[in-house]
């Protein structure tokens, strides 16, 4: 099993997939599910792939992404680590969840896994909003994604993508009389943004804080000419205890502000993206049920953890209303990075870790 473990994660690691490219290893997992005894695999219109051990209650699903971020880092197994882009985020943990499902094949009335692998999840989500909208739903997920061993992600904050667009009549600079500073202004506008989220920031914590953060910058045309147009795009990170929809009202009370300002130059607003906070009840058979896990195969009780990230988890959680974690191996500030690798053996526990869980669960459902 072992072998086959680390086959299987140097396979895929292989298999180059940034983002909207995943086909070929989507591919390759239904096969190598097919193997390893699944039913019902299917490839769906975006190239998510799914398979099935198992029928009936509880239904259980461990959904991995088999995307990473470009970039392409030489597979190499060395010194008890496995090396590639993915290791850590999140190849792993996918690589991990299949193997861990895979022991129940012909296990009889354990419930149902479902085992999902899904695209884009450094994108735009395009792959877990395909699996809530064909309805792959189950009583209790797990999302794999490096938590560490010892740790279980129970929250994630929210996110809003907006960019801020000003536009101005574009003049020549030697002359910044006759128009407005789109730069000058689009900035304005984002410094009151960037107020209103200060407002509500927790200095003792985080995670219960609404940040706000400039990301992108694209403004004027030469080196001699005012600003025309600018545009700022921004990233703002949401607690649990707000709405994404409270919080986009807020900021376009603050537009309104400034368009009905008739000597204010025009301001648009683009939402790129919009994803709700999620934290999951700590108390949760789920959350019981890996702690438990862990416990027995590291020997120590795991942290909750609460980030200030975004993952597919959120979408999920929303949709269904289950409880939901996310959990995977490898230390996450290695993520995306020319260091990426995961030691061997903590690979190599996730899975039995996972298997544990699952067993956990069915009893814990059972007897609740």
């Amino acid at each position: 099993m072992e072998e086959n473990a680390v086959n299987l994660l140097e396979d895929i690691l292989r298999i180059y997939a940034p983002s909207g490219k995943e086909e070929p290893l989507s591919r390759f997992l239904a096969e190598k599910m097919k193997s390893l005894g699944f039913k019902d695999i299917i490839i769906d219109r975006v190239n998510n792939v799914i398979g099935t051990i198992g029928s009936g209650s509880p239904s259980v699903l461990l959904c991995g992404h088999m995307d990473t971020v470009p970039g392409i880092q030489p597979v190499r197994i060395s010194e008890g680590l496995v090396f590639g882009r993915g290791a850590i985020d999140a190849k792993s943990s996918l690589a991990a969840m299949i193997m861990a499902a895979s022991k129940f094949v012909d296990k009889g009335d354990l419930g149902k896994i479902i085992v999902s692998g899904v695209v884009d999840e450094e994108g735009t989500g395009i792959g877990i909003k395909e699996l809530i909208k064909n309805d792959v739903r189950a009583d209790y997920a797990i999302f794999g994604e490096p938590s560490g061993i010892e740790n279980i992600t129970i929250g994630y904050k929210g996110r809003i993508s907006l960019t801020i667009i000003c536009k101005t009549a574009s003049v020549h600079a030697s002359a910044p009389w006759m128009s407005q500073n789109a730069v000058e202004k689009a900035f304005e506008v984002w410094n009151a943004i960037r107020a209103y989220a200060s407002e509500k920031k927790n200095e003792k914590n985080r995670f219960d804080s609404l940040t706000a953060c400039i990301t992108k910058i694209r403004g004027g045309t030469a080196h001699n000419v005012l600003p025309g147009t600018c545009k700022i795009t921004t990233d703002i990170r949401i607690p649990p205890q707000m709405s994404c929809s409270t919080v986009y009202q807020g900021i376009m009370k603050i537009i309104d502000k400034y368009q009905t300002d008739l000597s204010f130059p025009k301001i648009e607003i683009e939402v790129g993206d919009m994803t709700e906070p999620f934290e999951t009840d700590r108390n949760s058979l789920l959350v019981k049920a890996l702690t438990a896990a862990i416990s027995e195969i590291t020997k120590k009780r795991p942290m909750l953890l609460r980030k200030t990230g975004t993952g597919d988890m959120n979408a999920y959680g929303h949709a269904f209303r289950v409880p939901v974690v996310t959990y995977g191996p490898g230390n996450p500030h290695l993520s995306h990075t020319h260091k990426e690798c995961i030691e061997i053996s903590e690979y190599l526990s996730s899975i039995e870790i996972y298997h544990k869980a699952i067993l956990n669960l069915y009893k814990f459902h059972q007897t609740n």
